[in-house]
């Protein structure tokens, strides 16, 4: 979220449109969306106002978006052997097998990225297509390979695989590495090549393999994700949850990809865990929700990086092992500390 020296201003605005008509959230936030007010400013809004609503009306968020449809969430995380490890075929089989002993178990591991941090290695081709991606070398796509093949053997079927990416790829590129990625049957490939330059690439990307590509992390608001639906650019959707526009948007989000044949895996990594609730509140009442993504927080440089540890509420959100079941208390479930809230000079 933005800083906290933005608070005035974001008050400023909508306080016209609060005092006396603060349930009023759809027209509220239709009005911030018009009046040009930064995604992620009319995002915070959004989540105060549905909380807000539960707590007024004593029932959690997920019952007022329509009720549960799950009784509980499915999370994944990243993961990868230690960095000495990276290239040792044995310590990716070891460690498919260990996350493969916990019932629904989902990981994800950035394999372009953990090329890059082998040393002396060579990740790139020189060329740069139009995209701003690049070519990954022989060697790379050899290594990535090796990566979820050995994932693949040490968890069987007893393990979901996800290759995390964060735009680098050319779609030439990332073409040729979920060729060779699709006979260990991944659940997406992330975002090889950035949206926010081309969707047409991305879309290109997705017609020309059977590895399901998810987008969404730097998109904002449904204007962006629309374009994306429209473009079937994708087929998971990782809704961002500072910048979605609020659940507000996210489940008109969340609807449009579910006529599509789309599903939603919204994104989460180093966020703050009020963002996490209120996905987890999005995730318990849309049908075609797919995972939750449950990394490291951001709450200081110093301190907790589980979510499960955070600060900003007074209790510990409880996950066990790759499930979530959310709470019942009204609103988006949790209390907040008010204390470590004010202060922050950050609101995370």
């Amino acid at each position: 979220f933005p800083d906290i020296d933005y608070a005035p201003a974001l008050g400023g605005i909508a306080k016209n449109h609060l005092i006396g008509n603060h349930l009023a959230v759809e027209a509220i936030c239709s009005t911030m969306r018009q009046a040009g007010v930064l995604c992620s400013h009319r995002t915070a809004l959004d989540y105060a106002l549905w909380d807000l609503l539960g707590r007024e009306t004593g029932k959690p968020v997920y019952e007022l978006l329509g009720g549960p449809v799950r009784d509980r969430i499915r999370i994944y995380r990243y993961n990868k052997p230690k960095r000495d490890e990276l290239a040792n075929e044995d310590a990716w089989r070891a460690l498919g097998r260990k996350l493969a002993q916990d019932p629904g178990a989902a990981m994800k591991t950035d394999s372009w990225l953990n090329f890059q941090r082998l040393s002396g290695k060579n990740a790139w081709e020189d060329g740069v297509s139009e995209g701003g991606g690049r070519m990954p070398t022989e060697e790379n796509m050899a290594f990535n390979e090796m990566v979820f093949r050995c994932l693949r053997e040490g968890g069987g079927d007893k393990l979901d695989l996800i290759h995390g990416g964060h735009g680098q790829c050319s779609a030439e590129g990332a073409i040729a590495t979920c060729k060779r990625l699709e006979k260990y049957d991944l659940l997406w490939m992330e975002e090889p090549v950035a949206p926010t330059s081309s969707m047409d690439e991305m879309a290109r990307v997705a017609r020309a393999t059977t590895v399901p590509i998810a987008t969404g992390e730097n998109l904002q608001g449904l204007e962006d994700f629309t374009r994306l639906i429209d473009k079937r650019a994708a087929s998971v959707l990782n809704l961002p949850p500072p910048n979605v526009g609020g659940l507000t948007e996210a489940r008109k989000i969340a609807a449009l990809a579910e006529i599509r044949g789309m599903q939603i895996a919204p994104h989460f990594f180093s966020y703050g865990p009020l963002c996490w609730v209120a996905m987890a509140n999005l995730c318990m009442a849309a049908p075609n929700v797919l995972i939750l993504e449950a990394n490291s927080l951001r709450e200081s440089s110093n301190g907790p990086k589980k979510l499960t540890e955070n600060l900003f509420f007074k209790e510990p959100i409880k996950i066990d092992g790759y499930y979530f079941v959310p709470s019942r208390k009204p609103g988006l479930g949790y209390e907040y500390d008010e204390k470590f809230v004010v202060s922050r000079k950050q609101l995370a």
